[in-house]
């Protein structure tokens, strides 16, 4: 089985949505995913890069590169939603996907690569560390700010 990644296009967004939502265990209106994907397609700094194994998405990320005034010319990715179909793991597809994000960042002369992970997902942190991502320099701290949005109504 061999995966090939590429960006995401409208005709693949419902299947990815569904990986997305069954891999997180979240809801989201599929509506909203829509305008989002809309809002962002053709701005260069969005990657929204799924991994097909076939025809079928079995891999996502969305990968957003962007400069910090103050790190130099140098810019810094960020990884959201990485994930891989549960039927397609532990087949080498997820160290394929950080293969091909590290090649989009070195083309974007990227600096670091950034993302979170929650946890408890102890299977995924051994898997970073596996393809070269540590944790003991850096923490993330995360302020879900839609729970304020909620409280305000």
């Amino acid at each position: 089985m061999e995966i090939k990644f590429e960006y995401l296009t409208e005709n693949d967004l419902e299947e990815t949505f569904n990986l997305c939502m069954k891999s997180f265990g979240e809801s989201f209106p599929f509506e909203e995913i829509k305008q989002t994907y809309q809002l962002c397609k053709d701005d260069s700094h969005y990657h929204f890069i799924v991994g097909k194994v076939g025809e079928k998405v079995v891999a996502y990320t969305t990968m957003v590169i962007f400069h910090n005034l103050f790190d130099g010319l140098h810019p810094i990715a960020t990884l959201w939603y990485v994930c891989v179909d549960e039927k397609y793991r532990r087949k080498g597809f997820a160290r394929s996907m950080f293969k091909e994000i590290e090649r989009i960042a070195i083309l974007n002369q990227c600096e670091i690569i950034y993302f979170t992970c929650l946890q408890n997902n102890f299977g995924a942190h051994k898997f970073y560390r596996s393809v070269g991502y540590t944790d003991d320099k850096e923490r993330a701290f995360v302020k879900y700010l839609f729970e304020e949005w909620e409280n305000e109504k």
